[in-house]
């Protein structure tokens, strides 16, 4: 789906607080996404949960921020 709108895609920084092992974990992650809210925060939540193998219902998105590119591509 994103590769569609590779020429639109930017980076972020996601912060992130998830309920493992009765204890709150608060982290974050960098990760490419387009401009759209409601997209960063479903893939975020989808890679969290994949990483720290915990269900999607335990990852709450605390903030996510934009960083500057200057140039550089990830591809």
């Amino acid at each position: 789906m994103l590769k569609n709108k590779i020429g639109k895609l930017k980076i972020f920084t996601i912060d992130y607080s998830i309920l493992k092992n009765n204890k709150i974990i608060n982290n974050s992650i960098v990760m490419q996404s387009i401009n759209d809210p409601d997209e960063i925060v479903r893939l975020a939540k989808l890679d969290i949960s994949t990483k720290e193998r915990v269900f999607i219902q335990n990852v709450k998105i605390l903030r996510f921020k934009s960083i500057p590119s200057h140039g550089h591509n990830l591809e």
